[in-house]
């Protein structure tokens, strides 16, 4: 591979890191295979590069398929093609033409890592696990393959040897998303206290971190028993990020410490208003009673109606003034999200008030004005640094229930692909193998739903359910007697 291009293949692949990709695909050592030829590359095969180096992995692509016509072995271009699939989320392609380079480079780490993640990416993941332990294998500094393998063995359980793998990545330099990575690994190896540790370094080090990092560091503490520091964390994490998951760890809280930390954050409020605070603690309550059983929903009105009379120009007050508003109609709220979407609001916030609109309309049965929210929000998605694949199912059951089966799994593997591990998104594909009566399909899903939906009470149910339907139909009442016990006793 020339110099040129193997900066391309480099590029390219971090490119989709840091663009929008679930995992890191940056392959840190390729092996060289200089030839006179490809160091003075022809045009096309230039033009290809430079499609690539530019991130136009479609025509990047095009480039490359036309050059393998004429040169069907040329090895540096099948690797830069499988991985311009892999960016195109075409992970039959890309695994075929990983498979093609591979046959001609065996002992290519890179070549097992590119295709260890396509496999994962298409969910196929015994496959993918031995590819990426083959490219460790042969390159333990493979640092791609590493963090993909670690995931593959939190998904099957075992969390000391992701920890394993991870450590000496951290421990060199690494970025949030790794750190993360290795704090989750921690707490479900029951090092939750370790985990803390090391997310405090980081917060005191910066404390303008990713909410990721915030809201990690407050799970660790919780997991590891102190409930006050994990409150502390997330209260100050949610002033910086308040549309963030790290309201999620502040609602595990025990309920009654809970309550009396939010009693104790709106009298202060009463005395000094902040505006941050205010809509931190307005989401909270919004979120903490969605069935209305006390005034929460009624108390939030009123704090974020005051922040957004402090900062009119606030996005984030405006959105989460209509979350509070929606628990009684929708034309109020929708007035407050439209309002919010003039306001200029990152991405991240954007997409959340677009697929809030794409539910409003679709309860008003306004079907058009729902898809187009739901298809802005997509395109959002796609540009994000961290895409967010559980936001884009409330649009893969719009198109469900508008009986568009073949977009709607059109979707579902576009989102798969961005994170091949959400539980959420195989819940989804498990529903659309029910339709279809593939049973068998439908227990695989359901048990990878099972296996992965942790302490989600929901999650938890709907695999539970899945799969009780499933054995049924397949004649196994045993185990399906199993699962019906389950949802009895919870």
């Amino acid at each position: 591979m020339s110099p040129s291009r193997l900066l391309y293949v480099m590029s390219a692949l971090a490119w989709k890191s840091a663009a929008r990709s679930f995992l890191l695909y940056v392959f840190v050592t390729l092996i060289m295979c200089l030839t006179a030829a490809a160091q003075s590359p022809s045009p096309p095969l230039a033009s290809a590069d430079a499609a690539m180096q530019a991130g136009r992995f479609a025509d990047a692509a095009r480039g490359y398929e036309t050059w393998l016509k004429a040169h069907p072995e040329s090895k540096e271009v099948l690797l830069a093609l499988g991985i311009c699939y892999v960016q195109l989320g075409r992970q039959n392609e890309a695994v075929a033409t990983l498979r093609r380079y591979l046959k001609l480079v065996p002992g290519s780490a890179a070549g097992h890592a590119a295709l260890g993640i396509a496999l994962l990416d298409g969910a196929k993941t015994a496959e993918a696990k031995a590819e990426l332990e083959t490219a460790v294998r042969l390159n333990p500094k493979q640092v791609d393959a590493v963090e993909a393998l670690a995931r593959v063995y939190l998904i099957e359980g075992k969390p000391g040897e992701a920890v394993s793998l991870l450590r000496p990545l951290v421990a060199s330099g690494a970025n949030d998303e790794t750190r993360a990575l290795l704090g989750d690994a921690l707490i479900k190896a029951g090092q939750a206290h370790a985990a803390g540790v090391m997310f405090e370094r980081e917060l005191q080090a910066n404390p303008r971190s990713a909410a990721q990092i915030y809201a990690m560091t407050a799970w660790a503490h919780l997991k590891a028993g102190d409930i006050a520091r994990a409150a502390e964390i997330c209260e100050r994490g949610m002033r910086i990020y308040p549309d963030s998951e790290i309201e999620a760890v502040y609602l595990s809280l025990p309920a009654p410490f809970l309550a009396e930390r939010i009693g104790a954050r709106i009298e202060r409020l009463e005395n000094a208003p902040n505006v941050a605070e205010l809509v931190a603690v307005g989401r909270v309550l919004v979120d903490a009673d969605p069935d209305r059983k006390t005034r929460a929903n009624e108390i939030a009105q009123r704090l974020l109606a005051h922040a957004i009379e402090l900062a009119p120009d606030s996005a984030s007050a405006h959105y989460n003034y209509g979350r509070a508003l929606s628990q009684s109609s929708m034309e109020r709220p929708l007035k407050e999200w439209e309002k919010a979407l003039t306001l200029h609001p990152g991405g991240e916030l954007r997409l959340q008030i677009l697929i809030k609109i794409g539910v409003a309309k679709l309860e008003l049965s306004d079907f058009e004005a729902a898809e187009h929210a739901f298809q802005a929000a997509l395109e959002i998605n796609r540009k994000l640094p961290r895409r967010k694949p559980e936001a884009m199912l409330e649009y893969v059951r719009f198109l469900q229930l508008r009986s568009r089966t073949a977009e709607a799994e059109v979707l579902l593997n576009e989102t798969l692909s961005w994170n091949p591990l959400s539980p959420q998104a195989h819940l989804e594909r498990a529903k659309l193998l029910v339709a279809r009566r593939q049973w068998d399909k439908v227990v695989e899903e359901g048990e990878f739903v099972l296996r992965n939906a942790g302490e989600d009470e929901e999650l938890l149910r709907s695999a539970h359910l899945l799969l009780a339907r499933a054995y049924l139909r397949l004649n196994q009442p045993e185990k399906a007697r199993s699962h019906q016990s389950w949802l009895e006793s919870h």
